[in-house]
């Protein structure tokens, strides 16, 4: 189990189909590879932009356990443990623990939105499954107010780090991290490492992000940690029309950079009503043509 600091880009893989609509394990051990490469702070998967809504329970194991495999213990591997009841969240959060993640991360169940009670039990039941770091995983499913996370924090052994994105997500660590609570071992926000400026200037320790640029969202943040915010501007204003695209097209176009970096071999997305039409392509290439000279892993 690794030992550093938690900090800076938390890259959450993408979920690689083949032409049969499996997850193809070859390409999914070269991502995770690319993301340590790119020199991450650490892994987490398989969250939202892995579709993890759309795996299967054995799919969503096996995403975990090549992270684990494949990280080898080089940087921090936080297993999505996520249910659709509690049962089902213990049973991901002891699969994670016995391969030996780094931590666990977990929204509260996302069908229906329970009441704090329910929260607070289904979070302590994770918590009981494992002897590492709780992470909650604040989405606007079941959102959670500051004083309702530090709760949690403060009276759950492991629960102790928060991925905050409910909007304004920037102004919403503020608000945590101002509760002073000890038991909040730290706070990451999300968007897509968009909004990685307002959220590293609040105090934030990173941001957990699809992978498909995390090489320069790293950088970024190591330049604002350095205390040169001219640099980290000018790299983060290459990269965020980028980012953008991310927003407007969905995985389709996460996975088409993917293609272009040389880790991924299509940009297929299971079940998506989006797909990437001659528009899109024209827009991807004409921001790649900026954001590439910039890149800092290059396929060996």
């Amino acid at each position: 189990m690794t030992q550093k600091p938690w900090r800076g880009s938390f890259a959450i893989p993408m979920t690689p189909f083949d032409e049969n609509d499996a997850i193809d394990v070859d390409v999914l051990a070269a991502e995770i590879e690319f993301c340590i490469e790119c020199g991450v702070g650490g892994i987490a998967a398989p969250l939202m932009v892995s579709e993890f809504q759309n795996l299967s329970e054995e799919e969503r194991k096996l995403m975990v356990r090549v992270a684990v495999e494949v990280a080898g213990g080089r940087v921090p591997v936080i297993a999505n443990v996520a249910g659709v009841n509690t049962p089902l969240a213990v049973a991901y959060a002891t699969y994670a623990q016995k391969l030996g993640v780094d931590g666990v991360i977990a929204m509260p169940p996302y069908i229906y939105k329970p009441d704090f009670p329910s929260i607070k039990a289904y979070y302590q039941a994770i918590s009981d499954a494992v002897d590492v770091p709780v992470w909650i995983q604040n989405a606007s499913v079941a959102p959670l107010s500051p004083d309702q996370l530090v709760t949690l924090c403060e009276e759950i052994e492991h629960v102790s780090w928060v991925k905050e994105e409910v909007p304004p997500s920037h102004k919403n660590i503020t608000a945590l991290l101002s509760k002073g609570s000890s038991a909040v071992k730290g706070v990451m926000g999300g968007g897509g490492g968009r909004p990685v400026f307002a959220e590293h200037a609040r105090g934030a320790a990173g941001n957990v992000h699809a992978c498909q640029f995390c090489d320069l969202v790293q950088r970024v943040w190591e330049l604002l940690d350095a205390g040169d915010t001219a640099a980290a501007a000018d790299l983060f204003d290459v990269l965020l029309p980028s980012l953008m695209l991310e927003e407007m097209m969905g995985m389709a176009y996460a996975k088409e950079i993917m293609i272009r970096r040389g880790v991924f071999s299509n940009h297929r997305v299971r079940g998506s009503a989006r797909p990437l039409d001659d528009y899109d392509m024209r827009e991807i290439d004409r921001t790649w043509e900026r954001i590439e000279p910039h890149l800092i892993w290059h396929r060996h």
